[in-house]
């Protein structure tokens, strides 16, 4: 029986990392502990010499997708400390010196979700998991855990909780989950700032395709919106932020909406659809459609990055 003590420095908060080493130390037959830290993440492990090798290399070699993982330092430990299973610490606070996650775009999971009937989340505009939500935005200090977020004074129904609690749930350890019972909500203002009852989305919706602007707070901040196929409420929108020439980015539901005013080649298709979802420069079909957009033979397209 052999124990380590292991650092592990980069992007590894709010990548679902303490349950990807809770799910390895489980596959390994390890037991220990794991936590957050300002620097990153810490854990000790004790269990048989190649199990303890293995577990450092698929660290090393195999994290989580959306992590990375910048320095692994795996330091003997004297002996056994005795422990059983494997638990997730409540984390170390402290000077901060690791990176902050960005914000992830819906992952496909969330999505079928969103858009499914029945499910407790339908249409839920603050939908997220391990593998996708806010995490820089909502973000306040470090280390990366629900009370250093603004889901702080978002307390977890039994339901949110139990999946929070589940290693085989995909919201193991999700910092942000939440639902509508628990979670925030959304809410239409009108431009007087007064509460408009109705379902929010869909009125600002029916807002857009009036040819108004709408601000859409989220959870990195405020877009102003309008149809980009109305060219007076592209003009109003214009002169309302002082930008009468620079490029105006146009937002569409999907890649094949994007498809059908530009050529998006496979790269762009694939930076479009990654989880950090970027505003990607493309060719329009026609150079000279969508001038009040973009005067230039190019457009900047993104796709939702939030579920909003």
């Amino acid at each position: 029986m052999n124990r380590l003590y292991i650092e592990i420095a980069g992007i590894v908060q709010g990548v679902g990392f303490r349950p990807f080493l809770h799910r390895l130390a489980r596959r390994e037959h390890l037991a220990g502990w794991a936590r957050n830290t300002p620097a990153g993440v810490e854990l000790e492990l004790e269990g048989d010499a190649p199990a303890l090798d293995r577990f450092v290399h698929t660290v090393r070699d195999a994290p989580p997708p959306l992590a990375v993982v910048e320095d692994v330092r795996a330091l003997p430990m004297p002996a056994p400390a005795g422990y059983r299973g494997f638990v997730i610490r409540p984390s170390r606070s402290g000077a901060a010196a690791t990176l902050a996650s960005p914000d992830l775009a819906p992952c496909p999971a969330c999505l079928r979700e969103l858009y499914t009937i029945g499910d407790r989340r339908y249409l839920y505009p603050f939908i997220n998991c391990t593998d996708c939500g806010p995490r820089f935005s909502i973000l306040r200090a470090l280390p990366y855990d629900r009370a250093n977020t603004s889901m702080a004074g978002f307390a977890m129904c039994p339901a949110c909780a139990a999946e929070y609690a589940d290693i085989e749930s995909r919201r193991y350890h999700a910092q942000p989950d939440c639902c509508p019972v628990c979670g925030p909500q959304a809410y239409f203002l009108d431009a007087a700032g007064r509460l408009q009852q109705g379902e929010p989305v869909a009125l600002a919706q029916q807002a857009l395709a009036a040819g108004k602007i709408v601000a859409v707070k989220g959870t990195g901040g405020i877009h102003l919106a309008c149809d980009a196929c109305n060219p007076d409420a592209v003009q109003r929108l214009r002169r309302r932020k002082h930008r009468p020439e620079k490029p105006l980015a146009v937002l569409c539901r999907d890649l094949k909406a994007a498809e059908t005013f530009c050529h998006v080649t496979p790269e762009q298709a694939a930076l479009l659809q990654s989880p950090r979802a970027p505003i990607v420069l493309c060719d329009k079909h026609d150079p000279s459609a969508f001038l009040m957009l973009s005067a230039n033979a190019r457009i900047g397209l993104m796709l939702p990055y939030t579920p909003l």
